[in-house]
């Protein structure tokens, strides 16, 4: 399980090199290498470790460990996001009246000016 603390350190020390994006599981940590002698992965870096520090560890366990900390120590659930069928296209159930939006496929109402999923105009 990867800690973010750990991946914080690397991206201050190492991140120049991609350090911590490999310890992420990462494999853009490649083009880390091969840039770092631009300094722009070091800044890059320095951010991103400032955000593994500031966002919560649910987050981060969310984001690189698919893991959720339950309220008891040292114990884990797995997590799975739900998958959204909502806003996927049912262009089968759709009739004329029925508007579905450009960006993320929901089917509004007819007469709907704004997407009811993601607010896109229509």
């Amino acid at each position: 399980m990867k800690n973010r603390y750990i991946a914080a350190a690397l991206a201050f020390f190492l991140g120049g090199l991609g350090a911590h994006k490999f310890y992420l599981g990462k494999w853009i940590g490649i083009i880390y290498l091969l840039f770092c002698w631009t300094y722009i992965p070091s800044i890059i870096a320095l951010i991103e470790g400032i955000f593994y520090l500031v966002n919560g560890e649910e987050d981060f366990n969310r984001k690189y460990n698919c893991r959720i900390k339950t309220s008891r120590p040292d114990s884990y659930i797995s997590f799975n996001p739900p998958i959204n069928t909502s806003s996927t296209p049912r262009l089968s159930d759709t009739t004329d009246t029925d508007i579905v939006c450009p960006q993320c496929g929901h089917i509004n109402e007819a007469g709907s000016n704004f997407c009811e999923s993601c607010g896109q105009k229509l």
